[in-house]
């Protein structure tokens, strides 16, 4: 089974807007997509509509459902548009433990996924017991950086996967994520997967980072 690979477009402005359709139509040239999931922006949601071949996130999604909430991003509202999950509590927006806990009961009712990312090994302890569908492991210090996480921290990865596997939680890791051997380090560590922004957006050819990060991977 291949690993899963998130992409986080975040707000980088060759990933943004205009910018962002014209990724997606060139990592829409990989034929095998099950295992890809793109993070896109509250702006190029959107997009979804127009790429239902490919698994498109939300950056961010809030537990109310429709009514009175300026600025909210509703999981109904995403559902409606083909988008059915969410990364939730990124390091660049970060959540109480209790507004994560009341967004993952209400994804639950809803059959949305959610990807919550976690900064040590604390916050994967109290967060995979709330049993979201994923925890993404992501040592702010790593974030955007040129050392993987699984060099870094290979020790923390083994003993996440153990507490997340005893919840029913797949663990994704991320922060400095760049080569094949990156992920394949991270598989074998424990991980079902990784989360990649900089990696693959800031690349000067997205479509080729992607493709080599892709194409030959076995779980």
């Amino acid at each position: 089974m291949k690993p899963l690979i998130f992409i986080n477009f975040k707000h980088y402005e060759n990933a943004t807007g205009r910018n962002a359709e014209l990724l997606l139509n060139e990592f829409r040239k990989i034929k095998d997509q099950k295992n890809i999931y793109y993070c896109l922006g509250p702006g190029d949601l959107r997009l979804s509509l127009e790429f239902p071949d490919l698994n498109i996130y939300s950056q961010h999604v809030d537990y109310n459902g429709y009514g009175p909430y300026t600025g909210s991003i509703s999981m109904n509202f995403l559902k409606s548009i083909n988008v059915n999950g969410s990364l939730l509590n990124h390091s660049e927006k970060r959540l109480e433990i209790d507004d994560i806990r009341k967004t993952i009961e209400y994804s639950k009712s809803h059959d949305f996924k959610l990807v919550v990312c976690a900064e040590n090994i604390d916050e994967i302890k109290s967060i995979s017991k709330l049993r979201p569908d994923y925890i993404a492991y992501e040592p702010r210090e790593l974030i955007g950086g040129d050392i993987s996480v699984s060099n870094a921290k290979p020790d923390i990865i083994r003993s996440a996967s153990l507490i997340c596997s005893g919840n029913d939680v797949k663990l994704l890791v991320g922060a400095g994520i760049k080569t094949e051997n990156d992920i394949k380090a991270s598989i074998n560590l424990g991980a079902s997967g990784v989360l990649i922004a900089s990696g693959v957006i800031k690349d000067p050819k997205p479509i080729n980072k992607l493709i080599s990060l892709t194409g030959n991977i076995t779980g």
